[in-house]
């Protein structure tokens, strides 16, 4: 049936005719295809089906695909107003969106088209389409349309896409499956609608508001990609702590990584347990070992064997710090504990069922033949290390096996100025003395990346709050700020970030510079 009313569109007046939606979707079944590979009729494989409809066979629908292709190369123009009411053009015809209250109370929603009647039966598909892009009311259909957008972007189609191109994108099976899916789930979700009464041909017809707000297509078929806002370190780790993983935290001294491994276990309530890396560690250093002891020889838990049995009475997290300290094979050593296996291969190797909690298990193989087991869901392990050419340590690098073995590599930075700043504040009592000391650590960072004479290395955390301290202290002694800043940089600041000559002395040029820079940049400026 067929209706007539007046509709304001940019101040004319137009025909409006109902559109019978179910027929609309009936005759798309029976339209050539645009699509290169595609065919009326075209059987869709089962887990490319709309997921409304999976249990029943379904054929392609070439008139949908062609009310896609439409849309995606821009011969579509849409405009939208604030109750999601919607207006949407192809080739000079206008087809509406209405939204209204339904009795069920629920909002619905009717289409109707503008201008004489053409015969077209793309208004339908086109106005379902442009309801998933605008996230009115057809979110399988969006997440269909987004996963099409996905497969075709590797093929550097991006609205509005060349209509060539597009439809010859179809030559490829994913592509091709990808289309399917949308078609399918289009049909389905629409049909699912209008059952539930959420989608209606009107019995009246009211005209828009004359305002109607232009519809940016690009950004709502490509959305840009919003990025959460950034994490602290400690967040992350702490996320890994409550499920159970491995960690590697990578940073310049002085950035807290030991600490904030620390302080999330204290935090989470897990047991602590640290092992801190050095040259002469062997195996047995790791695993445990026997020893001398007043008593006789007897077994002794290294760190892993701890943390494996505090692990069997609840979440513990296992600290290895400076990791590559250790000699490479030792750390061999770590990589089949971090190893998780089933509850079966748990009894295959001969643990006790008594002793398996949970289905992902760390073994931990002893000298004697036998295995420690704890629930893998109980279990942190957090590695530490200082990755730079000043750091002395036993390997330059992570070997690939235990890498892939990580859950997380977790960067840390610099603290930003007023993180540091507070820290300081709360060591020295000051804020005039925190600012300083804030202030020479950032002159020694500068002067590591100038020209010329350069420190060797720029104060970190720890340096600065002994700077901190250092400074307190001679002001406590009835020094002028400024000698007590200078006097505490000889002995704190200058030691640690000047390079020394041959017979072991400050080189002076680099003292030099690195006093000048201290007294201009920070004392002057002061």
């Amino acid at each position: 049936m067929e209706e007539e009313a007046l509709a304001r569109l940019g101040g004319r007046h137009r025909r409006m005719s109902f559109i019978d939606i179910r027929d609309c979707f009936e005759r798309a079944y029976r339209a050539e295809s645009p699509f290169e590979g595609t065919t009326r009729n075209q059987e869709i494989r089962e887990e490319d089906r709309a997921w409304l409809r999976r249990e029943h066979a379904s054929v392609y629908a070439p008139g949908l695909g062609t009310a896609v292709l439409k849309l995606l190369t821009g011969e579509v123009g849409l405009w939208q107003q604030s109750d999601g009411s919607a207006r949407l053009r192809l080739e000079e015809r206008e087809y509406n969106l209405r939204v209204y209250s339904a009795p069920n109370g629920l909002q619905s929603r009717s289409w109707h088209a503008g201008g004489a009647p053409s015969g077209s039966f793309l208004g339908a598909p086109l106005l379902a389409l442009a309801e998933a892009l605008t996230g009115a009311g057809a979110p399988q259909t969006r997440q269909a349309l987004r996963k099409f957008v996905r497969v075709l972007m590797p093929l550097g189609l991006r609205y509005p896409m060349p209509k060539n191109a597009l439809a010859a994108a179809t030559r490829l099976p994913d592509v091709r499956f990808a289309l399917h899916h949308l078609t399918d789930t289009l049909d389905a979700e629409t049909q699912a609608r209008l059952a539930q009464g959420t989608l209606s041909s009107p019995t009246h017809i009211t005209p828009h508001d004359r305002f109607l707000s232009s519809v940016n297509l690009a950004l709502l078929i490509h959305p840009p990609v919003h990025r959460p806002a950034p994490e602290t370190p400690a967040t992350k780790l702490r996320r890994l702590a409550r499920r159970g993983g491995a960690a590697l935290l990578v940073g310049p001294p002085g950035t807290f990584k030991t600490e904030t491994a620390k302080r999330v276990a204290v935090e989470e309530g897990l047991t602590l347990v640290i092992a801190k890396g050095g040259p002469g560690v062997e195996d047995r250093d790791f695993i445990g070992g026997v020893y001398p002891t007043e008593q006789g020889p007897r077994w002794v838990d290294g760190p892993i064997s701890r943390a494996f049995v505090a692990a069997t009475r609840g979440r513990t997290l296992l600290l290895i710090d400076e990791a590559l300290r250790y000699h490479p094979e030792a750390l061999n050593a770590l990589q089949g504990a971090m190893d998780t296996v089933s509850r079966a291969e748990a009894l295959a190797v001969g643990i006790p069922e008594t002793m398996l909690v949970g289905e992902r298990h760390h073994l931990l193989p002893l000298p004697n033949g036998e295995h420690l087991c704890c629930p893998a869901e109980n279990l942190t392990w957090v590695l530490t290390t200082n990755l730079g050419e000043d750091h002395l340590q036993t390997a330059d690098r992570f070997d690939g096996a235990l890498l892939s073995r990580l859950d997380l590599v977790i960067d840390f930075e610099y603290a930003d100025e007023e993180t540091a700043c507070t820290l300081y504040r709360q060591i020295g009592g000051s804020e005039r003395v925190a600012d300083l000391a804030y202030a020479v650590e950032l002159v020694t960072r500068d002067a590591r990346q100038g020209t010329g004479v350069q420190p060797v290395r720029a104060l970190d955390a720890r340096k600065t709050i002994a700077l901190v301290k250092e400074v307190a202290a001679l002001l406590n002694e009835g020094l002028e700020e400024a000698a007590a800043l200078l006097c505490a940089c000889e002995t704190v600041v200058i030691p640690h970030c000047c390079a020394r000559d041959g017979d072991g002395r400050l080189e002076k040029d680099a003292v030099e510079m690195l006093t000048r820079r201290i007294i201009e940049e920070v004392l002057e400026a002061a």
